[in-house]
């Protein structure tokens, strides 16, 4: 994994896993250290695991989740990603290299919001006025040449 990525994961290691079951629960010391850094730092954030998700959005990653899940959407897919995040690094690779079969019966929606939390926390006003898009989309289907 490139250091690029290090500021996202020494981020993530701040989850409160004693709330697991509650998504938003775990996350909450992250989005308050988040909070409390520069807008800088809090984009950052939201570009690399932007990026991160963009990396595992591959037609060989779809095809496992739609064999775990066949009822897949787009959603779906997305939210299962975000469970190799949350898992860190060395979990999020063997993801990427499609060792990890099981991940596609789970989700964590709550991180992709992580970053708008933050900066809506640090400025007193509603993540809906965020004002950063990242470079790469998170989407499903936006890593074109992952899906040839």
């Amino acid at each position: 994994m490139e250091n690029r990525y290090q500021y996202f994961w020494d981020t993530m290691e701040l989850c409160d896993w004693d709330f697991e079951g509650d998504d938003d629960k775990v996350l909450t010391p992250v989005i308050q250290h988040l909070s409390k850094q520069s807008d800088d730092l809090i984009f950052q954030f939201d570009d690399l695991m932007s990026e991160l998700l963009y990396h595992l959005d591959t037609k060989k990653l779809a095809d496992q989740c739609q064999e775990a899940d066949p009822q897949m959407c787009d959603d779906t897919f997305l939210y299962s990603r975000c469970v190799a995040l949350i898992n860190g690094p060395a979990y999020y690779e063997s993801v990427r290299r499609g060792n990890e079969k099981n991940v596609w019966d789970m989700e964590f929606e709550s991180l992709i919001y992580v970053p708008r939390k933050a900066w809506a926390q640090k400025h007193h006003s509603p993540d809906d006025d965020y004002p950063h898009i990242p470079p790469l989309s998170l989407e499903t289907g936006s890593n074109q040449n992952g899906w040839k």
